[in-house]
């Protein structure tokens, strides 16, 4: 007979993951319902907008902000 080690990873508000867009470690502020979602809080700073590089187009395209503490909606396994 064979058993399977079934290991999942229960995360409660407070514990620390690693941010989804950095290497430092954030902190969780909100797990949904199901427990499938979590809101990570990450206190390095990131630009509120992820806009590619354009060849075309002026130079003085407007900046997107950049902020501390952003909070990330990720999927967990």
């Amino acid at each position: 007979m064979t058993i399977k080690k079934v290991t999942t990873n229960i995360v409660t508000i407070g514990d620390q993951i690693q941010c989804p867009k950095c290497s430092r470690m954030g902190l969780v502020v909100w797990v949904s319902k199901d427990g499938k979602t979590v809101g990570i809080q990450c206190p390095a700073t990131h630009s509120q907008l992820s806009r590619p590089n354009s060849k075309l187009g002026s130079n003085a395209r407007p900046q997107s902000k950049a902020g501390r503490n952003m909070i990330f909606l990720t999927a967990i396994n």
